[in-house]
This record gives structure tokens, sequence and C-alpha cells, in this order.
């Protein structure tokens, strides 16, 4: 396979304020560094951090409803809400499962693509009009709570072998003495040093996990 140089980048990832640094070539022609890079739909960057992503989604969310609002301005509820579900929020849960974000910052902008669109949807734009309560009403949950259901599954479909991946390396039964406290399938906990690691998919879920038993 023959690789095209003008197309090949690398990414450094690290938290450090100085990493080391190292000239990748790729036979005798360096590689350009990149500091983010979109791979599978998902923007990772050199620092780990999800702000690039999720910024970058939301900003294709709302131009998609913009043009949603413009097409379907008389159409009933029920077909707006059809298109939101369809079209806009995939595009704020693909790969949800990596990048579910901690941060207030990044929770809030997610939610208020959802808040805009849920006054689109039923043609509530007033101030008065609380999006919260559409919600309520609708049975329309927040987003942060999808993203920890969609987590919370992947690690039941991982625990129980019906993916394509081995969990011994990341999960492991509980092995504290059992008490009426503790659950038979709650799983080890991670020791984080960190927000980004503590945040990240196996320590946080494993938590949400045994909190949920």
């Amino acid at each position: 396979m023959k690789l095209n140089i003008g197309k090949t980048v690398y990414l450094r990832f690290s938290r450090r304020k100085a990493p080391l640094s190292f000239e990748y070539r790729l036979g005798s022609l360096p590689l350009h560094e990149e500091t983010a890079y979109k791979y599978l739909g998902v923007t990772l960057t050199n620092t780990l951090s999800w702000n690039t992503h999720i910024n970058s989604i939301c900003s294709s969310a709302y131009r998609k409803l913009y043009f949603l609002r413009h097409k379907l301005k008389q159409s009933p509820p029920a077909v707006k809400l059809l298109a939101y579900n369809t079209l806009i929020r995939p595009k704020l849960e693909y790969a949800c499962v990596v990048w579910d974000p901690f941060t207030k910052t990044n929770i809030n902008h997610l939610e208020n693509v959802q808040r805009k669109a849920v006054r689109f949807i039923y043609s509530k734009f007033s101030p008065y009009d609380s999006p919260t309560e559409l919600m309520q009403a609708n049975n329309i949950p927040y987003l942060a709570l999808r993203r920890k259901a969609a987590r919370l599954e992947f690690l039941y479909l991982l625990w129980n072998h019906k993916l394509a991946i081995n969990p011994s390396p990341y999960l492991s039964s509980s092995t504290s003495r059992l008490t009426r406290h503790h659950h038979p399938n709650s799983l080890t906990p991670y020791f984080s040093r960190t927000d980004l690691f503590k945040f990240s998919f196996f320590p946080r879920t494993v938590t949400d996990w045994n909190d949920s038993l």
C-alpha cells in the first residue's frame, strides 16, 4: 500500500506544557503535526479536550435546525419532532459514549441546541415559555441523561460479552466483602488522580453502574 504524504499527518496526545518533541517522517519526508483531527466523525485534539468536537457538532446542529425552521415552519409538532429526532439529535449523540462531557460549559452547549429545537417544535418562542417545561410535558429527556444511558448500555454489553471486545483488561467484579449494601454485580472502581481520567469512559461509567445497583 502506498501512502499519500500530502494526506498523512500525526497528532501528539499530551497534557504537558512542554511535551517531548520528535519529528516523524514517512520515508525521507517530514510529516505535518496537527493539534486537532477529525477521525471517524469524532474530532480528537492533542490535549484530549472535547471542546473542539462539541463546538463542531453544535454548529452543525444549529445549521440544520435553522434549515428545518425555514422548511417546516408550518408543519405540526409531530413532524417537527420527527425531523429533530432524525436529523439533529443524531448529530449531537454520534459516538457520545466516547466523548460524553463533564464540564458544565460543554453540557449546557449541547442542551441549548435541544432547548432551541424544542421551542421550534412547539412554536414557543416567548421568553415566558419554558423549554424545560415543554420537555417535561412531552417526555423529551435531557441529552445528558441519554448519554449516560448510552454509556451504561455499552458497559452492560461489554461486561456480558455481547461485543467483540474482551472486557477483562477493563472490567472486573468487585472483591469487596458482601454486605447488605454491596450488590453482587458491582464492578471494581477505578482510582483517578485527574479529572481527565476520572471522567473518561471506564472510571466514570463504572461509578455510574455501581451507583445504579
